[in-house]
């Protein structure tokens, strides 16, 4: 469990290490929602290229499963 400071404009700062922990990037949009027990914070992120982006080159990805979808509808 993390302690963090609200700032004067409703803002916090979650820790380095969650955010590398969960791959949260500068500028990721995130999903928060009240629950039963407090305030819940998800990724937006629902595409595939948005999970893998700064993590791979994903156009030499797309590219790969481009060829491979090729070869297997042959």
């Amino acid at each position: 469990m993390k302690t963090v400071t609200v700032s004067s404009k409703g803002q916090i700062t979650l820790p380095k290490d969650l955010r590398e922990r969960f791959h949260l990037l500068e500028g990721e949009q995130a999903v928060v929602a009240p629950t039963a027990d407090g305030i819940l914070i998800k990724h937006r992120q629902v595409s595939l290229r948005g999970l893998l982006r700064g993590r791979i080159d994903v156009e030499s990805f797309e590219g790969a499963v481009r060829r491979l979808r090729k070869e297997w509808s042959l």
